[in-house]
Order: C-alpha cells, then sequence, then structure tokens
C-alpha cells in the first residue's frame, strides 16, 4: 500500500540482510553465494524441495526495488557483507510460470529484470510472463554492452504500458532485449539504450523455442521509441550468435526465422545516424504499417535497414515489406543485401507531423486518418490503448486509424 503522498513501499539492495533460516533453500556453499547476490527478489525453486519443482501465479506489484548493483553491498545468510556482483539484476526469475511483475519503479540495479529458460523440461521455462506499468531506470553497468534495463527468456511474454527510461550514464545495454516465444511489446515509452528493442534467438532453450510455433511471429506496437541512434541500430530482429553451421543448435541454425510485426508505434531518432531496423538474416521478415518515422535536425543518415555479421550459408539484411508510414525526408535503403519492398507506400516530409513532446498528430496533418488495414497475421492484435500520456483507451476518431502510437 502506498503513502499518504504515493510513496512507495521501498526494498532497498544497500546493506540488504538474506536472514540465516533461508541458508538451506538456496542449496549449498556455493549455490548460495551465486544466488544470494543475484537479485532483490528471486523466484526459484526452493534447494529443499523437488528438481521440477517451480513456483507460480506471483506478482510483484506497487515496489520501488533499487540498488543491487557492485556499487553497493549486502550481507549473506551466513552474515559476511559482499558485494554485488555485476551479472544480476532487481527482480530475477530463475523459475516460475505466470508471474506479472506490475507497477514497479525500478532503478540502480545491473538490469532491472531478468528471466531464464532452459531446455531442461517444462518445469525449467518461465511461463507467461506479464512485465506491466513499470518504470526502470538507472539500470546498466557502465561500459558493458551484456547487462540491459530487461533481459528476458520466456514463453509467452508481454510487455505492456512501462516506461523504459535511460540506461546508466556510460552504460551500453539495451532497453529490451529478449530471447522468448510468443514475445509482445506495446504500448511503451522507451528511451535510450544501445538498441530499443534487441529480439534474438533462444539461446538457453533453443529445442523448446524452435519448436514453438510463436517463436515465429513478434508483435511490437503502439510505442513511442525516443532513442540516439548513434548508439545502435533501434530495432533488431533474429540473433546475435554468428558463423554456426546448418543442424547447430545455437547461432544462426536457431534464429527467430519468423516475422516481426511492427505497426502503430512512433519513432524519434536523434544523433547523427539512425538504423531502423537489423535484421539479421533473409530468413527474418519485418512486417511494417501505420508507423511515424521522425528524425531529428541532427540526423545526417537516415537509413531504414543495417547490415549484420553473419556465417557462411546465410545472407544478412532481412526483408521488410513497408506499407503506409510517414518518415522524415530524406531517408533512404541501407547498402545491404535482402529486400527493401513497398518503399512506394511511404509518405515523406520535412516537418515532424507530430508534437514531438506529445506524439499527438498535428492538427491537419498528413498522417491523420491516413492508417492502413491491419496484416491479417495481427487481427488477434487490435491496437486499443495509447500513451496519452497515461495509458487511456484508443478508439478510431475519423475514417480511419492515424500513424503512430497516439491518436489526434
Amino acid at each position: 500500500m502506498r503513502g499518504p503522498n504515493g510513496e512507495r513501499p521501498v526494498i532497498d539492495g544497500q546493506n540488504a540482510r538474506t536472514r540465516g533460516a533461508l541458508a538451506a533453500s538456496y542449496g549449498g556453499t556455493s549455490s548460495r553465494e551465486i544466488h544470494e547476490g543475484r537479485a532483490i527478489i528471486l523466484i526459484k525453486q526452493k534447494a529443499t524441495d523437488a528438481y521440477t519443482a517451480f513456483p507460480s501465479h506471483i506478482q510483484i506489484d506497487g515496489l520501488a526495488v533499487r540498488r543491487s548493483h557492485p556499487n553497493y553491498s549486502y550481507y549473506n545468510s551466513a552474515g559476511a557483507q559482499k558485494t554485488y556482483p555485476e551479472l544480476g539484476s532487481c527482480i530475477r526469475v530463475e523459475r516460475g510460470q505466470h508471474i506479472t511483475i506490475a507497477d514497479n519503479d525500478i532503478s540502480d540495479c545491473q538490469q532491472a529484470l531478468y528471466t531464464k529458460s532452459t531446455d531442461e523440461g517444462d518445469f525449467a521455462v518461465s511461463k507467461q510472463i506479464r512485465i506491466a506499468g513499470n518504470h526502470m531506470w538507472n539500470n546498466g553497468i557502465v561500459g558493458s554492452d551484456r547487462l540491459h534495463t530487461s533481459y528476458t527468456a520466456s514463453a509467452g511474454i508481454v510487455f505492456e504500458f512501462n516506461h523504459y527510461g535511460p540506461v546508466r550514464a556510460g552504460a551500453r545495454g539495451n532497453s529490451i532485449k529478449d530471447r522468448s516465444t510468443g514475445t509482445v511489446v506495446r504500448y511503451n515509452r522507451i528511451e535510450t539504450g544501445a538498441r530499443a528493442i534487441d529480439l534474438v534467438e533462444a539461446e538457453d532453450f533453443p529445442v523448446t523455442a524452435t519448436r514453438d510455433p510463436a517463436y515465429r511471429s513478434t508483435f511490437v506496437y503502439g510505442n513511442v521509441i525516443v532513442k540516439n541512434g548513434d548508439h545502435g541500430s533501434f530495432i533488431h530482429y533474429g540473433g546475435d550468435h554468428f558463423y554456426s553451421a546448418a543442424g547447430n543448435t545455437w547461432g544462426e541454425p536457431i534464429f527467430r526465422k519468423g516475422t516481426l510485426y511492427f505497426f502503430n508505434n512512433t519513432v524519434h531518432m536523434t544523433g547523427a545516424n539512425v538504423s531502423m531496423f537489423q535484421l539479421s538474416t533473409t530468413e527474418e521478415t519485418a512486417e511494417v504499417w501505420n508507423n511515424v518515422f521522425v528524425a531529428a535536425p541532427s540526423v545526417t543518415a537516415f537509413k531504414m535497414r543495417s547490415n549484420s555479421g553473419v556465417g557462411p550459408g546465410w545472407t544478412a539484411g532481412g526483408i521488410v515489406n513497408l506499407g503506409k508510414n510517414w518518415a522524415t525526408t530524406g531517408w533512404r535503403d541501407g547498402a545491404v543485401p535482402g529486400q527493401l519492398n513497398g518503399q512506394g507506400n511511404m509518405i515523406s516530409g520535412s516537418a515532424s507531423p507530430v508534437d514531438v513532446a506529445s506524439s499527438i498528430p498535428l492538427t491537419g496533418s498528413v498522417v491523420v486518418n491516413a492508417g492502413q488495414p491491419p496484416h491479417r497475421n495481427a487481427l488477434a492484435h487490435p491496437v486499443q490503448w495509447q500513451l496519452k500520456p497515461g495509458a487511456i483507451p484508443r478508439p478510431v476518431v475519423g475514417t480511419a486509424i492515424d500513424l503512430g502510437a497516439v491518436e489526434r
């Protein structure tokens, strides 16, 4: 329950103490050493449970969770003071199903949250994860590109209504890095990060993931994305381990090899060099419609696609199919293999058609009532909400939906 002025209950990792009575739940000395410092809130089976046990139907809601980072220390179950390791997070789902993390303020950690899955069996796959309405900010490790605001590997995960604030100054991680099946990213505000959204292969549970049809379809819609293009591509889809060989269970053979459905997003691009989509191979496709891509005056190169390093036997660049979208004049394709189709469907202009602060279309803008019908494979994902700036329903006002994340 919040305080009289909206204060959240605080769970602070600095000088936190693990109760001695919990030592047996973590297992032996080496297991305790690993798990006690990896998170402020840890969801996993107890060492005293059956190995195939897993927690389920848990909601973490309304908290301020902060300060799990090498800058801080904690006391383990033996009473010894320890520094938090670099590999950790505020909230960690080591194993669990039907988990909701909602309406929390999560900051000053190595990562805001982390979920894990392996191929050991259904019990070892984190499933039905909902990340909703959280404010995650000032997370990451300075100089590291391996730790992210959220880093997830689950079966069935939804990110919605979150505010991904800036990463820690000097950190090089992404806002969203995801290795899940059935991924849906909708109605979020996403700021900074090397990449805004990084959708790559299920490296730790490839057998389970590649047997799941939901691995091949990812839906990203209704988001407002604000990022400096000099730090990396905005959207990466496919995989990030390269130079494998056919038949292996790592690298290119287990990439997403499906379709990214990217629609009704508003993207604000800053910096000088912008690469919007980075699809790993031509076995990855992006269907792109009803978006607004606004480049700031500082942007001197705005490429819709960028290249990716892949091994022999694969072709980089992906296949991007453009529907009706608005983009700042001067955008172009990158000098990469693959395909960029539908360029004639694009609407361009020199001035932003939306208010830069609110993303609301301007009066009389060409993006108003300009939307096209959804892709047939996205009918189960209607655009029903918008950030204005809080989450409110999005009815269609006029003859058609507006381009972008917000309705006029």
